[in-house]
């Protein structure tokens, strides 16, 4: 096997990506192989407790370069113990980031954006910031100004309002899918500049009680509401009933 070219045994081993355990496994065979499965092992880090990830955030710089993607949803007691000066010291360690998830880590400040959002700029394309209720519009504009290259956002229960949100369309017009489910603060005004600045977008707005869809202009397929949701429901218990 260790005759295989390189590009197939980085193709073998990618399909282990989801077994770290198995990885560090194959990654102690021998220096080539070592070599192959370092940016696998290290591009997304399973982190399933706190103590995990503070000991995560103690590895050297060289392998927290090769950090791609990071997600903290699986972390219990997040909401209460990972800390502004955490999430700061997981961006400058992995400055390459092209996703986070930090969703219900409710003690973080804009602070915190502003630095996620000037250190990973336009590398940033998923970002899930969800139940992060000390976030507001200064964090959020950090976005627009800096993290141009989104394409995936969840900003669910959080406080954006229209003016971050606006200022969002039009810096980052390749968003694809954003939630925005219980934004109560969010109205009719932004959905209009983000029809009109992001043609690819699908809008998740469950809960978003400002917002009036008949007082939109322009049809459009893009917004998923309350109604949609029950439609879902029905045709799902419809074919369950045939």
């Amino acid at each position: 096997m260790n005759n295989l070219p390189t590009e197939i045994l980085h193709y073998i081993f990618s399909s282990l990506a989801e077994d770290q355990n198995v990885l560090l496994r194959v990654s102690i065979v021998c220096r080539h192989w070592h070599a192959i499965t370092r940016s696998i092992l290290h591009r997304h880090p399973q982190l399933y407790s706190i103590k995990g990830f503070q000991k995560f955030l103690k590895i050297p710089k060289s392998n927290g370069l090769l950090v791609r993607e990071v997600d903290l949803s699986l972390l219990p007691q997040r909401g209460s113990s990972i800390k502004d000066s955490d999430i700061i010291s997981l961006i400058t360690l992995c400055p390459n980031l092209t996703g986070l998830d930090i969703n219900f880590c409710t003690q973080l400040q804009d602070t915190t954006l502003q630095y996620i959002a000037t250190t990973l700029g336009p590398r940033l394309t998923n970002l899930n910031v969800s139940q992060c209720p000390k976030f507001t519009d200064v964090g959020f504009m950090a976005l627009a100004t800096k993290c141009t290259g989104l394409t995936t956002l969840n900003f669910s229960y959080t406080d954006i309002t229209d003016l971050a949100l606006s200022q969002i369309a039009s810096t980052c017009p390749t968003i694809r899918w954003l939630n925005l489910k219980c934004c109560e603060l969010v109205t009719d005004m932004s959905l209009v500049e983000l029809k009109r600045w992001c043609k690819e977008l699908r809008v998740e707005l469950v809960g978003c009680w400002g917002v009036v869809i008949e007082d939109i202009e322009m049809e459009y397929d893009g917004w998923v509401t309350d109604e949609d949701d029950e439609e879902e429901e029905e045709e799902e218990d419809t074919v369950a009933t045939v």
